[in-house]
Formats: C-alpha cells, sequence, structure tokens
C-alpha cells in the first residue's frame, strides 16, 4: 500500500532530473532551429519565419511516439516519430530548393534582359530594376531586393552577392563571378552577360536531359524504399497481431532495424550513382 506514492515520487523525481539535465540542450536546439528559421525566411521571401518547421516537426514527432508507446509499440513510436520529424523537417528545405530551380530557369532570360538594358544605354542599376519590373517570381523578387539595397548605399556588387547568399544556385555564382571579372578588367557587361546566359541555357538543357534519362532509375529508388511500408500494412490488415511482435518483440525489432538500415543504405547509394555532375 505504501510503495505506490513511493513509486510515484521516485517517478516524478526522476522526470524532473531529467528535466533539468535536458533543458539547456533543448533550448539551444530550439534556438538554432529558431535561427534557422530565420534563413528559410530570408530563402524564401517571408515575411515571418515559418513557425511550423521551429515547434511543428518535433511536436508532432513527439505526440506520434507517445500515443504508439502508449500502446505497446514504443520502437514503431520512435521509427515512425523519426520519419515524420525528418519529413516535416525537410519541407521548408523543399521550398527553397523549389524556388531556386525557379530561378535557375529564368536566370539566362534574366541576363539577356540585363544586357540588353545596358546596350540601351542604361546604368547597371537601372538594368537591374528593368529586370525587377519586367519579370516575375523569383527573379523579380531578388533582383528587387538587390536594387533596393543598392538605393540604400551599397555597392551594386555587394547586392549582388547577397542575393547569392539566398539563392542556392550554381549558375548564378557563375554568373555574380563573371561580372566580377568583366568589371575589374573593363571589359563590356552586356557581352559579358549575354555570354553567360548561352552558357547556362546550355547547362540547363544538360541538366535536364540527364534527369530525363535517370527518371526511371529515381522511381525505382522510390519504389524500392516505400515497399517495406507497403508490405508492413498488408501483414497488419492481413494478421495484425503477428505483425505487431515486429515492434514488440526483441528479436521481430532486431529483425526490423536491419531491414530499415538496408533499405535507406540502398535508397542513398541508388541516389549517389544517379547523381550526375553536368
Amino acid at each position: 500500500m505504501t510503495t505506490t506514492p513511493v513509486l510515484l515520487l521516485l517517478s516524478f523525481a526522476a522526470v524532473a532530473v531529467g528535466w533539468l539535465a535536458l533543458a539547456p540542450l533543448v533550448s539551444q536546439w530550439m534556438s538554432n532551429r529558431a535561427a534557422e528559421a530565420e534563413v528559410f525566411r530570408r530563402q524564401l521571401h517571408l515575411e515571418k519565419p515559418p513557425a511550423f518547421s521551429i515547434y511543428g516537426a518535433p511536436l508532432v514527432a513527439a505526440v506520434l511516439f507517445v500515443l504508439l508507446t502508449i500502446v505497446g509499440a514504443w520502437f514503431a513510436g520512435v521509427v515512425l516519430g523519426f520519419i515524420v520529424f525528418k519529413f516535416l523537417d525537410a519541407m521548408p528545405r523543399q521550398a527553397v530548393k523549389k524556388r531556386a530551380v525557379k530561378f535557375d530557369g529564368q536566370l539566362a532570360d534574366a541576363l539577356v534582359g540585363l544586357s540588353n538594358s545596358l546596350r540601351a544605354g542604361l546604368s547597371l542599376p537601372q538594368a537591374v530594376k528593368q529586370v525587377a519590373t519586367g519579370f516575375s517570381g523569383p527573379i523579380a523578387q531578388e533582383f528587387a531586393d538587390a536594387f533596393r539595397e543598392y538605393e540604400l548605399g551599397k555597392p551594386i556588387e555587394q547586392a549582388f552577392e547577397d542575393v547569392r547568399e539566398r539563392i542556392d544556385s550554381r549558375n548564378y555564382g557563375l554568373a555574380v563571378s563573371a561580372f566580377r571579372v568583366g568589371k575589374e578588367r573593363g571589359g563590356n557587361l552586356a557581352e559579358v552577360f549575354e555570354k553567360i546566359a548561352t552558357s547556362i541555357r546550355e547547362i540547363w538543357r544538360l541538366e535536364e536531359h540527364v534527369k530525363t534519362i535517370t527518371t526511371q532509375g529515381r522511381s525505382s529508388a522510390r519504389f524500392m524504399t516505400m515497399m517495406p511500408a507497403v508490405f508492413l500494412v498488408l501483414l497488419y490488415v492481413m494478421d495484425s497481431d503477428s505483425m505487431m511482435l515486429l515492434f514488440t518483440d526483441p528479436l521481430g525489432i532486431g529483425i526490423l532495424t536491419v531491414v530499415l538500415l538496408i533499405n535507406v543504405i540502398g535508397h542513398l547509394w541508388i541516389r549517389r550513382i544517379l547523381a550526375v555532375d553536368v
């Protein structure tokens, strides 16, 4: 009769000690996530940082882990919680990557616009403003930011470099480097931008060709990665009691861990093979 209050007291004390020990680490981790969300805000051109990327992903993963642990499937809670967390945590990065791809698709035309504006007698800042007003999407947003920074007193070269930090684009980095070299050597910037645009169009064509011929391999990688989860669902529908042994029995947990590791290694291996650098 007296053991129950003692056990509750010990449990509370263990939770309190664990919280005190982990609180500084959790606080530092959340601070790092908040700083990362601010970077995403700048990269995605948002007014506010994406709060869901800070709190939503760990919260959803924690709730999923707790619910599955309550029903006795703690290992399933760990695995599914980790998968859900990584999936939700990757959403801002995927948005940044998609925006950079769209920016790359507009870059060659924007450089041609800069070249034509310079040939028409406009200064480089005026040409940047012309592109910002004449285009839409990421290229217009970034060039408008560059022109705004120039108006606030920042050199146009530094404004271009700031765009380079926000946009993960190898082609844009090539354009900025060529622009710096051309300006330092007194070259014709209109001709420089036109040549870079031609080169970027050729690089873009080759990248799209590689993406097309590797489509089947990438589809196979995704199919292979999803098949174990599909089999688990089918097994659960046919015989839920036996399938749950994979999450509750030590031998089942070991087998499931090995399968997951082999699956992840195979997926990463195929992605590495298909990652052709143009």
